[in-house]
């Protein structure tokens, strides 16, 4: 205890300065070649307030007519995906499996898969109740579970669209489509695909998706939540 005094009543803030770089280079090695985590927060990227996620539960509680288990995807297309994540025929395949999780029928649904430095989106989706194309832009930094979480996101979007559930406001009805896959058995997939990861550049770092970890998780305790007010009530 004597020596922290010692060395406090004699360090500078100037001091301080000239040392605060090398904790931070130290920080980012450890974090970056030690643990092999992202050296950025996700707190970093844009934060969706508590108050907005607790209105997407409340409004996926009233609108959705039914209960999803957690989604699981087939060993068979996993172990497929594990060996060429590109493999387009399995990529089409994944996306009919998280469908029918959902009650759609995928067969119909035209999946492209591109991989281009420009676009600012992961995955996009059109439809005209006749025909519906998901477009993948599936970069190389992608994991696996970045790839299902982003084909899990666009396939609610579909089911939220026959449903129709939705909000006004495009950044909060995004936010919801993220909530809803959360909410329809995807948590654990959106949780390890919406993870920072290292971009295009060296030191570059993004994610994919709307909402962050810690906003999974926060929703997984209101579903939890919701589930034991039900369970009481039923009492």
């Amino acid at each position: 205890m004597d020596k922290l005094r010692y060395f406090l009543y004699h360090i500078s803030f100037y001091d301080i300065l000239e040392i605060l770089p090398y904790i931070g280079l130290a920080y980012f090695v450890i974090r970056r070649f030690i643990l092999h985590k992202s050296p950025v927060p996700s707190s970093a990227f844009g934060k969706v307030s508590k108050e907005l996620l607790r209105k997407c539960v409340a409004f996926l509680n009233k609108r959705e007519k039914r209960v999803y288990e957690e989604y699981m995807v087939p060993e068979d297309i996993l172990e497929a995906l594990k060996v060429n994540l590109r493999d387009e025929e399995t990529l089409k395949a994944l996306l009919c499996s998280i469908c029918a999780h959902l009650g759609i029928n995928g067969d119909f649904i035209k999946l492209v898969v591109i991989d281009e430095f420009m676009t600012d989106w992961a995955g996009q989706i059109s439809t005209d109740l006749a025909f519906t194309t998901i477009r993948l832009d599936l970069r190389k930094r992608y994991t696996l579970d970045t790839v299902i979480a982003v084909l899990a996101h666009e396939a609610i979007h579909l089911h939220l669209y026959y449903e129709g559930i939705h909000f006004k406001d495009t950044w909060e009805n995004e936010v919801l489509t993220d909530t809803a896959a959360v909410y329809c058995g995807f948590g654990e997939y959106i949780y390890r695909g919406y993870a920072v990861m290292q971009g295009d550049f060296a030191l570059s770092y993004n994610k994919v998706g709307y909402i962050r970890q810690e906003d999974v998780r926060y929703i997984q305790e209101l579903m939890e939540e919701q589930r034991k007010n039900e369970n009481r009530d039923g009492l």
